[in-house]
């Protein structure tokens, strides 16, 4: 199974890292991907990744982090690196009141052609401002398409309807094992399997038995089990097809 949105780089996991990786490759987790939303982190994730031979890194700004200070060339350096699949975890946030959406617009702009230009594809966080998403990803395709994936995806089957026509993929979290996340699993039976993704958001987004910060990549079991139960398949099936989709979206 391929987690592809593992936090490894936050203190929480980062600090009994071995363990955490022994855990999650027993559990059946073969490969991560570690989205480095922050300058602070990019380092630490490659160095990760040079370490684990089932471990890769994308480096991007989340738009909640956007005043952390990007060294000089640093980003032009690591999308280079052979474990560097993607640009992420990058979007739009505006759930912070005082959220600065004119500055994440632009600075979103300038993430998704630095990916487009180097054939690199979008890890996206989007809350509540997916018509926004959409229109500036239209404004990308009009220059050069660029490969993405909703990272998480929270937005209904309507919303997604027009990312999917766009080939987004749509990874999906422990959210997915929550007895009442109707939506989510609504939206888990709509995408077709061959844009699914898996994901656990590690340490950040709970399942339905761990909390976090306690949550870990070995959760993305739980999260295939949950996405299995509800589109009739089997968890070996859901094993093979979206870690096929993982390899054709991060190109490996």
């Amino acid at each position: 199974m391929f987690d592809v949105h593992a936090h490894l780089t936050d203190e929480a996991i980062y600090s009994d890292l071995d363990n955490v990786l022994k855990s999650a490759r027993e559990s059946g987790v073969s490969r991560f991907v570690i989205p480095a939303y922050s300058p602070l982190f990019w380092e630490r994730a490659k160095m990760i990744s040079e370490n684990n031979e089932d471990v890769y890194f994308a480096v991007g700004v989340h738009p909640l982090f956007l005043s952390d200070k990007e060294p000089e060339g640093l980003r032009e350096e690591l999308i280079r690196h052979p474990k560097c699949l993607a640009v992420g975890e990058v979007g739009l946030d505006a759930f912070p009141p005082d959220a600065d959406m004119d500055l994440q617009r632009s600075w979103f702009a300038r993430e998704a052609a630095f990916a487009a230009e180097r054939d690199k594809p979008l890890i996206l966080h989007c809350r509540r401002a997916y018509s926004d998403l959409l229109e500036l990803l239209k404004a990308q395709f009009a220059v050069k398409p660029v490969r993405f994936v909703l990272h998480s995806c929270s937005c209904s089957k309507e919303e997604a309807k027009a990312f999917l026509d766009m080939g987004a993929f749509v990874s999906f979290s422990g959210t997915l094992t929550r007895t009442n996340a109707r939506k989510a699993k609504e939206l888990a039976r709509y995408v077709p399997k061959d844009k699914v993704l898996l994901e656990t958001d590690s340490p950040y987004i709970g399942t339905n038995n761990v909390r976090p910060p306690d949550v870990r990549p070995a959760q993305v079991m739980e999260v295939a089990e949950a996405y299995a139960e509800i589109t009739g398949s089997t968890l070996e099936e859901v094993g093979i097809f979206t870690d096929k989709n993982a390899e054709r979206f991060f190109v490996l």
